[in-house]
C-alpha cells in the first residue's frame, strides 16, 4: 500500500513489513486489531483492519465507551472501482455496530474521500468520524 502510495521505496516497504508483521501480531492476540480481506478466485484482493481502543464518556454518552480507527485499506489496482473496497468497509463497519463501537476514525487519502463521504463520515480537523449512536 505505501509503496504504491509512493510513500516508501521498495527497500523500506520490505524493511516496513518486517517491523510491522510481529507488531500485528502482537495487537491482535490481544484483540485490539481486527483485519478482514477480501477473496477473489483464491487471492487476496483488498483488506483493511480496525485498531481498537477505549475511549472515555463524551457530551451526550456518560459511559466509557469504544473507540475504532481504520487503518490500512487497500484494493489492489486491478480491483478498484467495482465495490471491492465499498464491501469491505460495509462489513467492517457492520461489525463496528454490532460491538458497540461508539466511533469510528479515518484517515483518508484523496482516492479514499468521496468512498467514506458516502459512507457517513465527516471531516475532522485531524482525520476523518463516524458516530454511531450509543446505547
Amino acid at each position: 500500500m505505501f509503496l504504491d502510495m509512493g510513500l516508501v521505496d521498495r527497500d523500506d516497504a520490505e524493511k516496513l513489513i518486517a517491523a510491522s508483521a510481529p507488531w500485528f501480531v502482537d495487537v491482535m492476540k490481544r484483540d485490539l486489531y481486527k483485519a478482514w480481506v477480501v477473496e477473489r478466485n483464491g487471492q487476496i484482493v483488498a483488506g483493511g483492519g480496525l485498531h481498537l481502543s477505549e475511549i472515555g464518556p463524551l457530551p451526550g454518552a456518560f459511559r466509557v465507551g469504544r473507540a475504532a480507527h481504520i487503518a490500512n485499506v487497500y484494493t489492489h489496482a486491478e480491483h478498484r472501482k467495482r465495490g471491492v473496497a465499498r464491501s469491505l468497509l460495509n462489513e467492517m463497519l457492520r461489525w463496528c455496530q454490532e460491538s458497540r463501537i461508539d466511533q469510528v476514525t479515518l484517515a483518508a487519502s484523496n482516492d479514499g474521500r468521496a468512498l467514506y463521504n458516502s459512507l457517513g463520515f465527516e471531516p475532522q480537523p485531524d482525520g476523518m468520524l463516524r458516530k454511531f449512536k450509543r446505547l
